[in-house]
């Protein structure tokens, strides 16, 4: 409550002084108007007077041109007529000295003509300077006001700066809150993100082997299916050889009926069918052995194809929680940003409020009395308030004024008085009989030395 009026009391002193201030710029803005005014009213009459000189120019220009045709004329009847000739030389002498009037006045004129635009420039410099000046009056009185505006809405101010700091004190709080949550998360989102880079070295090393398994099934299959076609080749041949067989046979055989006598052609036939026999057998055997060989190639290329898709389910796997963790890690970083944007509000806020605290205590002023109290301007003791050097604290250890040599206010005075004065009786009888004695002792020498000192004067 104290504070509070001392604030108001400090606002109404900084209203009064503004208002000061304001009447002082009043005054000024007046005095730059009126100043205004006189250059404009000697800018009009410096106008006259230019007006005036080329009026007077245009007349002795009129003037130089008549006598011009005056000269002229003389001349003319300076030629014409000669008998009066003397007359007409002083005629054209006259002329010639009326003209040569006329080309001094026009001479002046013209001067006067330079100096009156001069004159008239300068006055247009002063014009332009005093409606600068008023400007600049005008400027300082808008600010005034607006500062005058400022300080009427102080204690609205003041409690919005309050409601803001503990906003931000609270946001300040939550965002520490959320920083400490977001980095167990971004820590666990690390580790997870470790584990996932390990798996999927395993699991590209894994890849690695199956493309290189797949590779070389993909080699035996097409060996095998080389050899397939080279046995099929030979079956074919084989079979062709064994119809020639059967068809040799079938001749053989009609021989045979036909040559029953001829037994050695028999054996030698039955001779070459054994063979394409054995060969047909030999012949399936191989293409056996090479479907046998296509098989085995073809279920390590099915193994080698199911091992590769098992790998890139993997792979994918791992990209998406190295995709979730990264998401993780990126949020936790914003917070942490964020956090430390708010961290960076808050402590220009406080430096805000701290820099306008020290100015405003740097206006306030106390007095301590002998007991050690704080007294303020309004002669009130600051309940809980302390020194430190010239500084002045509250009772939450913030500065709140500076301490002055001498009191500022009459009723600082009286309550630093009366303070002072209940310390005196708190040190014993017998020190108060000796301070009472020494007292009188005091005021004796005192009028002793004023005696002493009215003698030295009478003599």
């Amino acid at each position: 409550m104290e504070k509070s009026k001392a604030n108001l009391a400090q606002t109404n002193n900084d209203l009064s002084e503004t208002q000061n201030v304001l009447v002082n710029a009043t005054s000024t803005q007046a005095n730059a108007k009126q100043a205004l005014n006189t250059a404009q009213t000697d800018l009009a009459n410096k106008r006259t007077v230019l007006n005036n000189a080329k009026k007077s120019v245009a007349d002795a220009q009129n003037k130089l041109a008549s006598d011009k045709q005056v000269q002229q004329q003389a001349q003319i009847n300076l030629q014409a007529v000669t008998a009066d000739l003397a007359t007409k030389q002083e005629n054209v002498e006259k002329a010639q000295q009326a003209v040569q009037v006329a080309e001094n006045n026009q001479r002046v004129a013209q001067d006067e003509v330079t100096v009156a635009t001069n004159n008239v420039n300068q006055a247009q410099q002063a014009v332009q300077t005093a409606q600068d000046n008023l400007n600049q009056t005008q400027n300082d009185l808008n600010k005034l006001n607006q500062q005058l505006a400022e300080l009427q809405q102080a204690p609205e101010l003041l409690v919005q700066a309050k409601q803001q700091l503990a906003d931000a004190q609270s946001n300040l709080q939550t965002a520490n809150d959320n920083l400490v949550a977001k980095k167990n998360e971004l820590n666990k989102a690390t580790a997870d993100l470790a584990d996932l880079k390990t798996q999927l070295a395993t699991n590209q090393e894994n890849l690695t082997k199956a493309l290189a398994n797949l590779a070389q099934a993909k080699s035996g299959l097409d060996q095998a299916n080389k050899d397939l076609a080279s046995s099929k080749e030979k079956l074919v041949s084989k079979q062709t050889s064994l119809a020639s067989a059967k068809s040799a046979l079938a001749e053989a055989q009609a021989k045979l009926t036909e040559l029953q006598q001829a037994p050695q052609t028999l054996a030698k036939a039955k001779e070459t069918l054994d063979q394409a026999n054995k060969n047909l057998e030999i012949a399936k055997e191989n293409v056996e052995k090479a479907q046998q060989a296509y098989d085995e190639a073809k279920s390590n290329n099915d193994v080698a194809q199911k091992d590769l898709e098992d790998a890139k389910n993997s792979l994918a796997q791992v990209q998406e929680k190295q995709s979730q963790a990264q998401s993780a890690y990126d949020k936790a970083m914003k917070a942490y940003n964020d956090y430390l944007k708010a961290q960076q509000a808050v402590k220009d806020a406080e430096e805000k409020a701290k820099a306008q605290a020290q100015a405003k205590a740097e206006h306030t002023y106390f007095a301590q009395t002998a007991n050690g109290k704080v007294v303020d301007e309004k002669g009130h003791i600051m309940v809980g308030y302390s020194v430190k050097g010239n500084q002045v604290f509250d009772a939450q250890s913030k500065l709140v004024g500076t301490l002055a040599q001498t009191s500022t206010t009459r009723r600082m005075v009286n309550t630093v008085k009366q303070e002072n004065a209940k310390t005196l009786p708190q040190t014993g009888d017998k020190q108060n009989n000796n301070t009472t004695v020494g007292a009188i002792l005091v005021g004796l020498g005192s009028l002793l030395g004023l005696g002493a000192l009215g003698k030295r004067k009478e003599d």
